[in-house]
């Protein structure tokens, strides 16, 4: 009886029966099902040189509306309470410092031209709105090697089976695992076991592709591992398959931000919040904390104080638009209706933490030949490890030695000293060269932060996300958490937009 062709959706449910929920969505991404990114720029077209606008924020968001409606001829203006511009997209280098909420103050002393991006730091190729606004504003774009073979897969516990405790390469699990794979698929063809709608021409070409793909012997269809691999010491499919590993291993490079390329900014992804400010100009105030915010039907009175000299200011607008964290704005005394005030105490932010560390010499390009990607594990509670994209072959570096909670084995409670030493100590299991030709570290545990206290937003639901995106009074919300999807800089794109176009609808019609 003929056998029925393969849906998508069985398809997809035989991906989730085999690797789980990761490789289904990997899957559903590599098709284009999952959720699109910011969309077109919105065309907005007459000027509105009377009409007044405050942006509360100069993180990406602020940055974007002010940008937006400043080239609409707007007399729009940004507060930002920090003395740098940016929010998330805050890249730590040489003289950078901040002071824990309640903790240690830290000043970085990485060599010069070295940094760590703290917050955001890669960019899909697919968020055309933060890729269209480094076009526009000059900012120079490099690779970001989200993934490399050389990486390391490392698992301490025994019940991995005989791969715990041991380093292993992305290449070798990719290798082996493909190899025994199809291996097996190849014999099971040449038997006539495999149950698929094929002609017999069609299964010879399809045995000599997977012979080509997996490293078979074109003679005896057995697997034997490519010099590429780096050894002839092959890996048991059983324990690789216990040790889930090949959850990573795809055939799209599928990890977070999906598929290749991605991107960073030339110098730290800060950058792009320096191309804004260059824009902007004097319409840009930093060191001014918002203090509180009063709107009548007619006006908006924003009460701020200059960090610098304690005093402080008003100013008054027609409108506007809260960029803030959701974790400040429910701090600070605005006058928002119920329904809004509401949907603000209804928000949470992550508690994510990074930590950067410079290391005298480049010992994972010297010693291990890995130029970017990741350290793969669960065990060690490091979150992710990864390696700089920038700067090959130079003396120094800076690792992405933590990113993560910031409450995993309790680092939240602990004093930055020891936070660093747990990530030495954990990370030294698979590179023992760590503590030897460690030199400095920043910690920025984003809960901690003034003016953040928190990381991304949490996602909200659409009736949530329906009541944060409409104007209350004369109050708009946009910052990145009044988006699908908070915790990318794309989300941050999409929310400017609508208060963007929100505001020049609403001022047209009167």
């Amino acid at each position: 009886m003929p056998v029925p062709p393969m849906t998508r959706r069985q398809l997809l449910k035989s991906f989730g029966a085999i690797g789980g929920s990761s490789l289904l969505l990997g899957a559903m991404d590599a098709w284009g099902l999952k959720g699109a990114p910011a969309g077109p720029r919105p065309e907005l077209r007459g000027t509105q040189p009377t009409t007044r606008v405050v942006v509360l924020g100069g993180g990406l968001s602020g940055l974007i509306v002010a940008h937006e409606l400043n080239k609409l001829d707007y007399d729009c203006r940004v507060l930002e309470a920090r003395d740098w511009s940016g929010g998330l997209m805050w890249t730590v280098r040489q003289g950078a410092e901040h002071t824990e909420i309640g903790g240690e103050r830290q000043v970085c002393d990485f060599a010069p031209g070295h940094y760590i991006n703290v917050g955001a730091w890669r960019i899909p190729h697919s968020d055309a709105g933060i890729l269209g606004y480094c076009k526009e504003l000059g900012v120079r774009l490099e690779i970001f090697v989200n993934s490399d073979d050389a990486n390391y897969f490392y698992e301490d516990s025994a019940d991995i089976g005989p791969l715990a405790g041991r380093r292993v390469r992305l290449r070798e699990v990719k290798a082996d695992l493909w190899g025994s794979t199809t291996e097996l698929l190849a014999k099971a063809m040449n038997q006539g076991d495999i149950d698929v709608q094929l002609s017999d021409a069609d299964k010879e070409l399809l045995v000599q592709f997977l012979v080509r793909s997996g490293y078979l012997d074109s003679a005896d269809q057995v697997y034997r591992p490519p010099a590429s691999r780096g050894s002839d010491d092959v890996y048991d499919l059983s324990a690789l398959l216990r040790s889930g590993f090949g959850a990573r291993a795809r055939s799209l490079n599928q990890e977070t931000g999906g598929p290749a390329p991605l991107f960073q900014p030339v110098g730290g992804m800060q950058q792009i919040a320096f191309g804004f400010q260059r824009v902007l100009g004097d319409r840009l105030t930093l060191g001014a904390e918002v203090r509180s915010v009063r709107q009548t039907e007619s006006e908006v009175r924003i009460v701020y104080r200059d960090t610098r000299s304690g005093e402080d200011h008003e100013m008054v607008a027609d409108y506007c638009v809260s960029c803030l964290p959701m974790s400040v704005l429910k701090t600070l005394d605005v006058n928002l209706s119920p329904r809004m005030a509401q949907a603000v105490s209804e928000t949470s932010h992550a508690a994510i933490a990074k930590m950067g560390l410079q290391m005298r010499r480049r010992f994972w390009e010297e010693d291990d030949g890995i130029y970017g990607g990741h350290l793969w594990s669960r065990g060690l509670q490091l979150g992710e490890f990864s390696y700089p994209s920038y700067d090959y072959f130079g003396e120094k570096g800076v690792l992405l030695g933590y990113y993560g909670s910031s409450a995993q084995a309790g680092l939240d409670q602990m004093s930055v000293r020891d936070r660093v030493e747990h990530v030495i100590r954990q990370s030294s299991k698979v590179h023992p060269q760590m503590r030897e030709e460690f030199e400095s570290a920043y910690a920025v545990w984003w809960e901690k932060v003034p003016y953040s206290v928190g990381a991304y937003g949490r996602r909200v639901d659409a009736d949530l996300l329906a009541r944060l995106s409409e104007p209350d009074g004369r109050i708009y919300m946009a910052s990145a958490h009044v988006s699908a999807d908070p915790s990318w800089m794309e989300g941050a794109v999409e929310s400017a937009w609508r208060a963007v176009e929100g505001i020049h609808a609403r001022v047209g019609r009167s």
